[in-house]
């Protein structure tokens, strides 16, 4: 506690690397931010787990993205919704895709709205079918939901299928509208499919089309 940030900046990889996790805890929020992102690179899983959410809070965007996919899975599931807003873009897409579902689910829609597409399409088919809630399947861009690929989307619920905003429709590719279940077509809403784009309605397969309610073939 009584090293000075610019005494935290001094140390190497090696000496931190030395401190016990209650030392790693002990560093005040005012001083971690001095630590080299090759430090924080270095720290080991039980290090990084001891981290407390300010802490998180305190680190800056290079030191979020020097953590690895083993550093981002030893967080808790607090620590991951502590990360800043303005930091999440930082983390690797190797990170994103190590996240258990549990930490998945801990990401506020903030978070999930200030994802980058490369990391929206990291992410795994379990966390996006299990992890993800309707409120983060909301908050999700027209450019984010244009980023998964056949097999991620393949796993969303109907819950979720019908929880994407109508705006936001569009942004599926012809591949994804060609590959639905009769069941997430069926999830639907009039609204949505009312703003598919024609690329998006020539894309549903014979097999859809006939399953279509009424209503929802007035709304095409």
């Amino acid at each position: 506690v009584a090293l000075s940030s610019n005494q935290f900046g001094a140390l190497s990889s090696a000496q931190v690397s030395a401190f016990s996790t209650n030392d790693i805890a002990a560093i005040e929020t005012a001083d971690i931010g001095a630590l080299k992102s090759a430090v924080i690179a270095g720290l080991t899983s039980s290090q990084t787990k001891a981290l407390t959410t300010d802490q998180i809070v305190a680190l800056s965007s290079s030191q979020i993205g020097a953590l690895s996919s083993s550093q981002v899975a030893a967080l808790s599931t607090e620590a991951v919704a502590a990360i800043e807003t303005a930091d999440i873009g930082a983390l690797k897409t190797a990170a994103i895709g190590a996240m258990t579902t549990a930490q998945t689910a801990a990401l506020t829609t903030d978070q999930i709205g200030a994802l980058s597409t490369a990391q929206v399409a990291a992410m795994t088919t379990a966390n996006l079918g299990s992890g993800l809630s309707t409120d983060q399947i909301v908050a999700l861009s027209s450019n984010q939901l244009g980023a998964l690929s056949t097999g991620q989307f393949g796993a969303l619920s109907t819950q979720d299928i019908a929880a994407i905003e109508t705006a936001d429709i569009v942004g599926l590719k012809t591949s994804i509208i060609a590959s639905l279940k009769t069941a997430q077509l069926a999830a639907l809403t009039t609204d949505q499919l009312s703003n598919l784009t024609t690329a998006q309605v020539a894309a549903i397969t014979t097999a859809n089309v006939a399953a279509l309610t009424t209503d929802q073939v007035v709304a095409l």
